[in-house]
């Protein structure tokens, strides 16, 4: 094969393997992110539980406190009635007993709901702290094992980077900035491999057979005459 096609085959392999390589350099921080925002949500859970027994129990607290005021007032009337003079005067004192003792089993049956959805939302809260425990083990896992990963990634790349450099000394300077300009236009392939039966697998044009012959011969440089790429036979 021709030396300088076969080093450009080799120059394309490193960088790929350094684009990949800073690709998912370049993906750690979102990752990193997307496990904080992972926590984030399960620590809201457990936030927006609590608040909603604190909320109760409030609530609860407000009812019991209305109880108290109710039987309290309930005491007064019935400590009327001992001194009223009317059958009318009594009658009303009665009435408003009975009023307040219908309104304190009301809300005796709302203290009731109350204390049972409190105790729904505690065990609720069990669950989700034992679950964000979980989350928050497994994402500062997780974030170690993709700091450990962009060291190593981090190291290869200088010593893919460093091959790279070595390798690209071997080439005319024509050759190399003709090289990089395809690899910026053409998506980061330069080079391309032409198929069995003739095709340029960077455009997918079919090549004449005379070129096609004389790709396959690998004894000089070819380019497609669609994409422009450096052209080298699939077998080789």
């Amino acid at each position: 094969m021709n030396s300088t096609l076969e080093s450009l085959i080799a120059l394309q392999h490193l960088d790929k393997t350094i684009f990949d390589i800073r690709q998912r350099v370049e993906n750690i921080p979102q990752a990193l992110q997307q496990l904080d925002e992972l926590l984030t949500e399960s620590e809201g859970k457990v936030s927006k539980t609590r608040a909603s027994i604190e909320d109760q129990e409030r609530t609860r607290r407000s009812k019991e406190s209305e109880i108290e005021a109710n039987s309290e007032q309930m005491k007064k009337y019935q400590g009327q009635l001992l001194q009223v003079k009317t059958n009318k005067e009594y009658s009303a004192l009665l009435a408003e007993i009975n009023g307040l003792k219908s309104k304190n089993t009301l809300i005796e049956d709302d203290i009731i709901e109350l204390m049972e959805s409190i105790e729904r939302a505690k065990h609720a809260l069990t669950q989700v702290q034992g679950e964000t425990a979980q989350v928050k083990r497994r994402v500062e896992e997780e974030k170690q094992r993709y700091l450990v990963e962009q060291q190593e990634w981090q190291q290869q790349l200088a010593q893919e980077q460093q091959t790279r450099d070595a390798k690209a000394q071997e080439f005319e300077p024509a050759i190399l900035r003709e090289y990089s300009r395809l690899l910026q236009m053409r998506n980061g392939v330069a080079v391309a491999a032409v198929t069995e039966n003739g095709t340029c697998t960077g455009c997918y044009v079919a090549l004449t057979p005379q070129m096609f012959a004389e790709v396959k011969t690998k004894d000089t440089l070819h380019r497609c005459p669609v994409c422009l790429r450096f052209l080298y036979a699939e077998s080789a």
